[in-house]
């Protein structure tokens, strides 16, 4: 008699990788860690060079705003806006802050909006805090300056030793050299902790913080190495315009162009120029020309080819020689020498003007 068996098998095991049994014994560990931290949350802090860059942005909207005011202002009085700037600027910073700090629904200035910044909302009396960083960052500056070009414009610098006047101008003096000292100070101790930029803020304990911490506010290598690169460009092309000379500039061209060209370097002579009497200077007399004095270059009643000195205005001062004989002033042939470097010619009969010698 057949019976009909199954054998049954046991159920195959997938082979167990290492990492899920070191996975397992870490994940019992974790919810106590989680339990441990008691729920605290990192929040990253904002980058010093955020907040400093802040204060810069702030000063730039000023500036955005003062140019088109002293232009609206010029137009009434041209002299307005020099007389009374200090006013016009602690006007603008007045209203920039009361717009942007000082409002109840924001705790920054629009430089620090745009840095992702605000003022930390901690301690009592925040909004009265935040006013008088206003009324000393804004009103406090400005009425300093004005007592110092009050004292300045009526010479209190400049009295006897031991009177009043000398005595509260050296002091004026101490107490500003106090205040940079001071300032330096806390910008090591803010670069060092990262908190207060200006003593303000720092005896107000006004900390900026970062508005939106989920939001990365940090600039690329890339865009930072850009602007490096062109400030450096700057200062150097800002160093070396004043130092070129353009007419050497042009003689330079105008050289380089004939030797590719294939144009004679000769120069064109003025027949008037030409004819002129030894002791006259032909460039003094081609200056005037150029300049549009009405001056005829060739012979007449003061300018006689005939005879053996002229009585021109434009004579020889301090007589040099060029190496065709030809007289010129020394200051007129000097600096064309130097202004046209190798490319100086004569003006008598166009040749080449390397060197000069005095006449005897």
């Amino acid at each position: 008699m057949a019976h009909n068996s199954r054998i049954t098998l046991p159920p195959q095991q997938a082979p167990q990788q290492p990492w899920k049994h070191l996975w397992q014994q870490t994940a019992t560990h974790l919810p106590d860690t989680d339990n441990g931290r008691g729920g605290v949350v990192v929040v990253p802090r904002s980058g010093r060079v955020n907040k400093l860059d802040a204060e810069l942005l702030d000063d730039e909207v000023a500036g955005m705003i003062r140019d088109p005011v002293s232009r609206a202002f010029s137009l009434v009085d041209s002299r307005f806006v020099d007389r009374y700037r200090d006013e016009v600027d602690a006007a603008i910073g007045a209203a920039l802050f009361a717009l942007s700090a000082g409002s109840a629904r924001r705790r920054a200035t629009y430089g620090q909006m745009v840095q992702n910044l605000e003022y930390a909302r901690t301690g009592r009396g925040f909004a009265q805090r935040m006013w008088m960083l206003g009324l000393v960052t804004v009103v406090g500056r400005y009425a300093w300056r004005r007592a110092v070009a009050a004292l300045s414009a009526r010479g209190w610098a400049n009295q006897p030793r031991g009177s009043v006047q000398a005595r509260a101008w050296s002091a004026v003096q101490r107490i500003e050299r106090v205040a940079r000292l001071a300032a330096l100070a806390n910008l090591v101790v803010y670069m060092g902790a990262g908190q207060y930029r200006t003593i303000a803020e720092r005896l107000l304990r006004l900390r900026l913080v970062s508005a939106r911490p989920q939001l990365d506010h940090s600039v690329s290598f890339e865009f930072l190495n850009r602007q490096l690169v062109w400030h450096a460009f700057t200062e150097f092309v800002m160093f070396a315009v004043p130092l070129v000379n353009p007419a050497r500039v042009r003689a330079w061209a105008a050289r380089q162009l004939r030797a590719v060209v294939g144009i004679s370097a000769a120069a064109a002579v003025d027949p008037a120029i030409a004819a002129l009497p030894e002791d006259v200077c032909a460039i003094c007399v081609a200056t005037t020309e150029s300049s549009g004095a009405g001056v005829d270059v060739g012979i007449d009643a003061d300018v006689s080819v005939d005879s053996g000195a002229s009585q021109s205005p434009h004579r020889a001062v301090n007589p040099y020689v060029t190496p065709c004989a030809h007289t010129y002033c020394y200051v007129c042939i000097k600096t064309r020498m130097l202004a046209e470097a190798d490319e100086c010619s004569c003006l008598r009969c166009g040749s080449h003007v390397d060197r000069i010698y005095q006449a005897c």
